[in-house]
């Protein structure tokens, strides 16, 4: 067992820390230990002896118990609650409620004071003048004809204005539409959060897997150099083993570079970006995704198609307005005006009391293609909201079928994996015992490998199709972390 050994350490060195490429020295036992060695059968890698970047990759993956780690629910609260995206669709429903009150605010009364105070190189100047009863009367020149006087005050109130009341009620309608985009992001936040999710789960997934065909391939390699040195295989097998060894120790590489970027897209999609990225995951926390429970009348009532529709009811008070514009407008206005002590001597001050009246009688064809425009435009709504609306009907009668199909496929994949698997222990002890072949024992590796990575990929994918189909009905974020808080 020891000159086994001795031919194990032989067959390839490792650098500590990194993964390595290089092929083996050369240096082989003697015939005859080689012989023996043979003849006791070489030992497989123990967790011990496995290479130091192997055992490092091991570390980023190491498992956790159930209830343990960050579970999904958990990384949705946080995309929702800090997600950028999510904290910008909040922003807008609060900037469409003052919208609304800025519309509203056209029919409550509006006070103003105005000032033409100031000097005048003519301000002494006087105008003498007899009245029709003959008497002699004396008027000041620089505020003779002024309407203003020195200090005003004045209050308006609008009376009656159709365009104005049919904005307020578009402005009702968009600020609504606003608060179900809101709930429209938080579906895209809750679905991105998952994905990425789903993407540290496949990238651990892979590592470990990638891990394991290392360890396997170093096994090969060490039994191919011993039945190199008994003459059971050519240099030329011997060098395919090395090369697969080297391709195996590269992806485990490359896979541990991608699950660090998907933890860190991972952050990125909770709002932490700016924190440490290494989470450990609760992969348990995962929806079973059996049955998402959708059914095509579902989808109507999703915030993406009832933004759609709002939308077109938006446009629809459009028309209105533009129709509006051929309608007269009542206003009010009454104000007090001190005239200040160069007025006329008659009177200092005045109280004013007066309606706004205005008919449009034409304004040219403006109104005619504000009409047209605004028709087009609420046809043109009309028209998206159909076409999503069907659309969205379409994809989930497909994403039904591809989930109902997934179950089968998955459990499909996981059997010709567990079986793969057994084929390729099978193929390592005949290797062993003399009653297979190198070429047999690789093709068992490749096909479990193939296989493992099916099963990882048929597993997490009906976890996806679950969760667009819950997306496309609007209730995604809700089967994840419940019903979003009541609004303040």
């Amino acid at each position: 067992m020891a000159a086994a050994a001795g031919a194990v350490r032989g067959g390839r060195e490792y650098d500590r820390g990194v993964l390595s490429l290089r092929p083996p020295r050369g240096r082989f036992a003697p015939t005859w230990l080689a012989l023996a060695a043979f003849c006791l059968g070489p030992q497989p890698l123990a967790a011990e002896e496995a290479p130091s970047e192997l055992v490092a990759v091991e570390e980023e993956v190491e498992p956790v118990a159930p209830g343990e780690g960050l579970t999904l629910q958990q990384a949705v609260s946080a995309g929702l609650a800090d997600g950028h995206s999510a904290q910008i669709a909040r922003l807008e429903a609060d900037r469409s409620t003052d919208s609304l009150g800025e519309e509203r605010s056209a029919y409550l009364p509006r006070a103003s004071i105005t000032s033409n105070a100031g000097y005048n190189s003519r301000q002494n100047e006087r105008l003498e003048a007899v009245d029709r009863s003959g008497r002699q009367r004396e008027y000041g020149l620089s505020s003779l004809g002024s309407e203003d006087g020195w200090f005003n005050v004045y209050l308006d109130q609008l009376l009656l204005d159709l365009a104005t009341w049919h904005r307020i009620e578009r402005a009702e309608l968009e600020a609504e539409a606003t608060s179900l985009a809101e709930a429209q992001e938080r579906e895209l936040v809750a679905f991105d959060v998952l994905q990425r999710f789903t993407e540290v789960i496949r990238q651990e997934r892979l590592v470990a897997a990638a891990r394991a065909r290392a360890v396997t391939s170093a096994g090969l390699d060490q039994q191919s150099a011993l039945l190199l040195e008994a003459g059971r295989v050519r240099p030329a097998d011997r060098e395919q083993v090395a090369l697969l060894l080297a391709e195996a120790r590269l992806d485990a590489e490359e896979r541990t570079l991608a699950l660090s970027a998907a933890r860190g897209a991972l952050a990125l999609a909770m709002g932490r970006g700016d924190g440490p990225a290494a989470y450990v995951l609760d992969a348990s926390s995962l929806p079973e995704a059996r049955d998402a429970g959708v059914a095509e009348a579902d989808v109507e009532a999703s915030p993406e198609v009832r933004v759609l529709d709002l939308r077109r009811r938006v446009e629809e008070k459009g028309v209105a307005i533009a129709r509006a514009g051929h309608l007269p407008t009542v206003a009010v206005r009454g104000g007090y005006s001190h005239y200040g002590v160069k007025r006329f001597d008659n009177y200092p001050d005045a109280l004013q009391v007066g309606v706004n009246v205005d008919v449009p009688i034409f304004e040219g064809l403006r109104n005619h293609y504000a009409v047209d425009g605004a028709s087009k435009a609420a046809e043109i709504a009309r028209l998206r909201h159909r076409s999503r609306l069907d659309a969205k009907r379409a994809r989930v009668r497909e994403l039904s079928q591809r989930l109902a199909s997934s179950l089968e496929t998955g459990e499909l994949a996981s059997r010709r994996a567990a079986v793969s698997r057994e084929r390729l222990r099978l193929a390592e002890l005949n290797l062993r015992a003399d009653r297979g072949t190198l070429d047999e024992a690789l093709s068992a590796l490749g096909d479990s490998v193939r296989d493992d990575r099916l099963a990882i990929d048929a597993a997490l994918d009906r976890v996806l199709v679950w969760a667009e189909l819950r997306r496309e009905a609007g209730t995604l974020a809700q089967a994840l972390v419940g019903a979003p808080p009541a609004p303040n």
